[in-house]
């Protein structure tokens, strides 16, 4: 066979377009489908505190039923990652695939739910339930395909790892745990994502560095201010602060990101209406995009501390890293993660998507840049329905998006050296 009868990744398109025939949702499949992400739903992975080992747990039961080879990596009490590995034929010659994903979501908050956060329930072809969208859907759709890809009887090569992560809400530190544990892999790897991307290949991200920044005051009766020294001044000067930098921000730009950001989101302070606060605090979220340095934020925040001192020599704060920065990413176009995950999507939905960007930081920051792994976000969901009450995702999407993860397993671990 000579190479123009090949595909761009080496492959007959006859044998994989034979092969995607027999990669069908049965309903046995799609019912495994939904009870896999209901399963998931209706463990508390709530982060903080997290608690995610429960949830690592029944992915490996799932998983290690299929015949995968799984481990649970526990780094923390009660935080534990589940780490499948799918080998096939030739798995130390063949390319490696990684499908990651995270099992704690955010808290589900003091907002009304319509319908209970951690008990799973379907309304209007809607999975509703903390994490539906971020990220279990995802997880389960990732689950799905394997039992897809195991079913179906394909010569693939190579080996696919399901990385079920914990706190990635909160830094990533599954992720990165893993990544530190992993043996050095000479194999060409490449990683799929599942976040809500909305059923788009997503080949770049912003950065993201969180702040806390405190003042500490001296209490007084309000009756007589001048006793005391009021810790919510400087801080109000600094929220103010924050929103002017925003709009600075707003001269620099990137092709698929658009803005740098910054907002100023948690602002703790008092104890009583007639008490001089002695202490107070603002949370600060800085979102970055290529070109920005990691301690871009931290430059900013020293340049208002050192105004701060400028007129008054006596200040004093203190600021703190909230969780781990996240670099921002972007990958080139022409990665065959990329054309591949095109090519999957429109054989799935008939649309073919533009590789684009995504405003939230996600654990694709890790794998490129400390994995060196090319690496994609591809997930069912959009971003608009995460971190809200009443949170869903499409039961369409859950499918599709297992169809496109297996169509991905089929067309990256399939035969690349044929005779004839």
């Amino acid at each position: 066979m000579s190479a123009n009868e090949r595909d761009q990744f080496g492959i007959d398109p006859k044998i994989i377009r034979t092969q995607r025939e027999k990669i069908a949702l049965t309903e046995e499949n799609k019912e495994a489908l939904l009870r896999d992400l209901f399963d998931l739903i209706a463990i508390d992975t709530s982060n903080p505190p997290g608690k995610e080992l429960q949830a690592a747990e029944l992915v490996r039961s799932k998983m290690a039923s299929l015949g995968a080879n799984c481990i649970l990596q526990k780094f923390a009490p009660q935080r534990a990652n589940a780490i499948c590995h799918i080998p096939f034929s030739q798995p130390e010659d063949g390319p490696c695939l990684i499908f990651n994903s995270h099992l704690d979501v955010v808290p589900s908050g003091e907002g009304a739910w319509t319908y209970p956060p951690f008990k799973p329930t379907i309304i209007g072809g809607r999975v509703y339930g903390r994490g539906a969208c971020d990220a279990k859907g995802s997880l389960a759709a990732m689950m799905a395909a394997v039992r897809l890809a195991l079913q179906a009887p394909q010569n693939l090569q190579g080996e696919l790892i399901l990385t079920a992560v914990a706190a990635e809400e909160t830094g990533g530190l599954g992720t990165q745990f893993w990544l530190k544990s992993r043996r050095e892999d000479l194999r060409p790897s490449m990683a799929i994502v599942g976040e809500p991307s909305g059923l788009k290949p997503v080949i770049a991200h912003k950065g993201v560095s969180r702040r806390k920044l405190s003042v500490r005051g001296r209490s007084a009766h309000s009756s007589d201010p001048s006793q005391g020294r009021n810790a919510i001044y400087p801080v109000a000067r600094l929220a103010i602060f924050i929103e002017e930098l925003n709009e600075k921000l707003a001269r620099r730009t990137h092709p698929l990101l658009g803005l740098p950001l910054v907002s100023a989101n948690v602002i703790r302070g008092g104890v009583k209406d007639n008490v001089i606060p002695d202490y107070c605090e603002l949370h600060m979220d800085r979102r970055r995009i290529p070109g920005e340095t990691r301690d871009q934020f931290d430059r900013e925040l020293n340049e208002w501390v050192e105004n701060m001192v400028a007129m008054d020599p006596s200040f004093r704060c203190q600021i703190e890293v909230i969780g781990d920065d996240k670099e921002p990413v972007v990958i080139s176009p022409e990665e065959p993660i990329v054309r591949a995950a095109v090519e999957a999507i429109h054989e799935v939905t008939g649309q073919r998507e533009t590789p684009q960007g995504f405003v939230a930081a996600t654990d694709m920051s890790f794998l490129v840049h400390q994995g060196n792994i090319p690496s994609i976000i591809l997930g069912p969901g959009n971003l608009a329905q995460t971190h809200i009450v009443d949170e869903f995702v499409e039961i369409s999407h859950l499918e599709q998006a297992t169809l496109i993860y297996a169509y991905l397993i089929t067309r990256l671990l399939g035969p690349k050296r044929l005779s004839g």
